[in-house]
This record gives C-alpha cells, structure tokens and sequence, in this order.
C-alpha cells in the first residue's frame, strides 16, 4: 500500500532538481554587459549555478520587469530605477555596484568635445539609457546642443551607440568607458568627457527573486560584489571612492 507514495517523492525530486538547474537570469545594463558576461563565466567555472545573462537598455528592463518579465536580478545604469522597484514592493537589496564614465570615441580623429567631427555623432537614447542621458546633459553645458541636434544618431541602448562608431556609420560618439577597455580600443581615439557636465552615473542592482529563486540569485550578488578588481580594470569607480557616491 505505501507504493503510490514513491510517485510523489520522485515528482518532488524531480522538480527540485529542475528548479536547481534553472539558470539565475539577469538584466544587465549594456554598458556592463561585456564585464558581466566574463563574470559570470568565472561564477559557472568555480561551479556556481548557472547564469543567463540578458543586455540591454536600462529604461526598456525597468518596464518589462514592472509588467512581471521573470528577472532574478537587475544591474541598472542608474540608482533611480532600482530604488523605484524596490519601493514598489518588486525588488529588494538595492545597492550600488559601481560608479560609471562616460566617454567620447572618435577612431579617426582626435578626441574633442569642443572639436567634433563631421557627420554623425552616436549616443544611447536618452529617456531610456542613462549613459545617453548623460551624453545629452554633457551637450547642452558644453553649449552644443543646438547646433549638434540634427546630426545626432540615437542608439537604442549604449551597446548600439558602441556599433554605430565600430561600424563606422557614425565618426564619433558618446559611450562607455567600460566598453573602450574591454574591446581594447587605444587612449589615442577617446577622451573621458568632463564629469562636471553630467549627473554622476550611479550604478544600483536590485534583488528581483523571491521564494526558491532568492538564494541561487544571492549567492551570485555575493560573487560579483567580490570582483572588485575586476570592475576597476574595466574603468569603474567603486563604492567608497572619491567619485563613486553610494547615495
């Protein structure tokens, strides 16, 4: 009589094997996505559990994760989305992860904020992509908004922005510095843009998981908060610095 017992522990198993294997899924602003992606790499060499890692603009996460998309984790380009998240109750364990610069990458010619070249300029958009934002804000203090706007091409996140210069459609454009070092693009073509003409770009992750999900996603959260020397190498401030604000 105790044999039809044995069907349900086997499903019970079963499903919790299924539920281990489930890859932690995380959105990822695009400026960190090739920093993340190697991270999580090492996290699944070491034998962490494993990772999908999705990148894109911050804006286009914030929305699908408020419409229910199944995110565990959400590293932003800024600390407002995340702090807005977990205010309404859909995240938690909201921190800063890092602090980012923006940059100017022009390939073919000397890398001036107050000397452009001719023809398009890239930058993320900016009522979705901080760093795109930040691009604006660096436009209009530096007084050249008016005049740059129609030769102005807007990528859909900072990663498309990067491909618009890489590709060269665009002779010049406004992207991360954390992208420049990890596609090893030479000093010589860029030029950190002055952090006084933009607001900081501060950069919170928020906690999405709950239930069975919570503790694979937080035993992640505790290897990337490790990889401090990882995040510098890649042109990061970090928390605790001089230009890195935590609030």
């Amino acid at each position: 009589m105790r044999l039809p017992l044995v069907f349900p522990l086997l499903a019970l198993l079963a499903g919790t094997s299924l539920a281990a294997a489930e890859p932690v899924r995380i959105a990822v602003a695009a400026n960190l996505l090739p920093v993340m992606e190697r991270i999580a790499a090492q996290y699944q060499q070491q034998g962490g559990n494993p990772v999908q890692v999705i990148g894109g603009s911050s804006g286009a996460f914030f929305e699908q994760i408020r419409r229910g998309a199944p995110f565990d984790l959400f590293y932003s380009a800024d600390a407002e989305r995340p702090e807005q998240l977990a205010a309404a109750g859909t995240g938690a364990a909201v921190r800063t992860y890092a602090c980012g610069r923006l940059a100017l990458w022009t390939p073919r010619t000397a890398p001036r904020l107050d000397a452009l070249p001719a023809g398009k300029i890239a930058l993320a958009q900016p009522a979705t992509a901080p760093y795109g934002k930040a691009a604006q804000q660096a436009l209009q203090r530096s007084g050249q908004w008016p005049s740059l706007q129609a030769r102005l091409v807007y990528g859909q996140d900072i990663g498309q922005a990067f491909q618009f210069v890489d590709s060269g459609h665009a002779p010049g454009g406004f992207v991360a510095l954390s992208q420049l070092t990890a596609a090893g693009i030479p000093p010589t073509q860029y030029s950190l843009v002055d952090a006084s003409l933009y607001e900081p770009l501060v950069q919170k992750r928020v906690l999405l998981a709950r239930g069975e999900r919570q503790a694979n996603a937080e035993a992640f959260l505790a290897f990337f908060d490790a990889q401090r020397d990882t995040l510098q190498s890649a042109g990061y401030a970090l928390p605790g610095e001089a230009d890195c604000a935590t609030e």
